[in-house]
């Protein structure tokens, strides 16, 4: 009989050394980290970010804990952990797995805090967060749509598992124990998709308590209970909570037609190449402060207009395909209207205000489908009224984050452009140019910022973190 999925990941996460990290693993991490941190600081300056670090302050200080981003306040594990994942997230710029799930804000934040309290080398934190990384992409992998279909919101609870990984990791959980961290993750995860459906606000919230969830996984897991190993695959287990069944058989997939994903799925295939085949390399950071699939729409959007120069008067139409789950999120079971028309933060708003002014500034201000007007955003006469000439189509057949333009002129040209859903998933080397070309703008320190990417760079040489949260702390 094969081993219990659980004691397959438990097993990979326990023997896991960073050297056995290939190159592209650990700079894909680095680039994740360097997002995360920057990100962050962004965070820090809006509204939930201060609600969020002045509510920990409030009731968790505690002079010897982990510490605050940006704030400098050392607080429990749990409420660093729970401040800073809000901080990451506060923008929407965080990173996507499969656009559904987020990683970063969930395994950065656990991982950070640990490593800080147990005074963790670079590569042990790179190491761990390879772990969480890996093992809750490939849990999540094929499943997020049908998840997403049950009305359950993907990133909280695919991101509790992560967050709980990574931490077990950094505590030198052993393979029993990390097996128990596990199932206690299956147990805590939780959020739905009616906030998302209707335009509610706590999804705001799912990361930081699906971070502070994750990590008492992995502390309880120390006191050596029995958790069960059947806790993903079965009978009762989180596959068949959260995916209906326990036999791999999917309500929705990405693509539909020729060479579409399986339907059904095979469990087993989870755990397959396991520290061979690194599913976290198909992670995306997101620069612009919107859901994940209208950035790569931004960037093509932007691309198209600098080749051909059209004034926004003289364009005629433009449509955009892209993956049919990307214009029905969060789910085709559980549509938000407010995303599938134009108005303030649809795509078809992206795709006018990108046309109109050329490229989407990163650092403006987030603002999301169905809540109006935002301190003038929306504003502007010649995005409203080019975006009623957009129109967005889903394709069954289309990779995630590869959308496909087509824009008409008034006087009959036509032109095209596509991405592959390749260009998002950037290295190191990326990461670094296009966040970096925001240091100007940002409200904090030049010199820390720039020493941040050279910490980041260097992590894996660095005998603990302390450079890396001082670099992102007040002076």
């Amino acid at each position: 009989m094969p081993d219990a999925l659980s004691r397959s990941y438990a097993r990979f996460v326990s023997s896991l050394e960073y050297g056995q990290l290939p190159h592209q693993v650990v700079d894909k991490l680095k680039a994740s980290i360097l997002h995360a941190m920057v990100v962050s600081i962004i965070g820090a300056q809006t509204h939930h970010g201060e609600a969020a670090i002045a509510l920990i302050k409030e009731e968790e200080a505690k002079p010897d804990g982990a510490t605050i981003l940006v704030d400098g306040t050392k607080a429990t594990r749990g409420g660093a952990a729970f401040a800073n994942s809000k901080l990451m997230h506060a923008t929407n710029q965080t990173d996507s797995y499969r656009m559904l799930i987020h990683p970063g804000p969930c395994v950065i934040p656990a991982g950070l805090a640990t490593a800080e309290l147990s005074g963790a080398s670079g590569q042990d934190f790179i190491t761990a967060l390879a772990a969480g990384y890996e093992v809750e992409s490939r849990i999540a992998g094929d499943f997020i749509p049908t998840t997403q279909a049950r009305g359950f919101r993907c990133s909280p609870v695919y991101g509790t598992l992560g967050a709980a990984i990574t931490t077990g990791k950094l505590l030198g959980l052993n393979e029993d124990q990390l097996v128990t961290a596990l199932a206690l993750a299956c147990t805590f995860a939780a959020g739905t998709t009616e906030g998302p459906r209707v335009s509610g606000r706590e999804m705001l919230y799912h990361e930081p308590q699906a971070t502070r969830s994750g990590i008492m996984a992995a502390l309880l897991a120390r006191e050596n209970l029995k958790g069960s190993e059947t806790c993903l695959e079965g009978e009762a287990g989180f596959y068949n909570a959260f995916t209906g069944n326990n036999r791999g058989e999917l309500t929705y997939t990405f693509v539909e037609g020729p060479g579409a994903g399986p339907n059904p799925t095979d469990l087993a295939q989870t755990v397959e190449g396991l520290g061979s085949r690194w599913e976290l390399l198909h992670v995306t950071p997101k620069i612009y402060p919107t859901a994940g699939y209208n950035c790569p729409v931004i960037d093509l959007t932007a691309r198209v207009r600098a080749d051909h120069d059209i004034p926004p008067e003289e364009v005629a139409s433009i449509t955009m395909e892209m993956n049919w789950l990307e214009t029905t999120y969060p789910s085709p079971a559980f549509p938000n209207q407010d995303r599938s028309m134009p108005g303030v933060g649809s795509t078809h708003y992206f795709v006018a205000y990108t046309w109109v002014h050329g490229s989407y500034p990163p650092l403006r201000q987030r603002v999301d489908p169905g809540l109006g007007e935002v301190d003038g955003v929306g504003a502007d006469q010649a995005v409203t009224d080019l975006q009623q000439r957009v129109e967005v189509t889903g394709q069954k057949d289309r990779a995630n984050f590869a959308p496909r333009i087509t824009v008409r002129t008034r006087s009959g040209e036509e032109f095209h452009d596509e991405l592959t859903g390749n260009e998002l998933k950037w290295d190191l080397a990326t990461e670094t140019e296009h966040i970096s070309a925001l240091f100007g703008d940002l409200p904090w320190p030049r010199a820390q910022l720039d020493s941040l990417v050279s910490t980041v760079a260097n992590l894996d040489r660095e005998p603990s973190i302390a450079g890396l949260v001082g670099t992102c702390v007040p002076a």
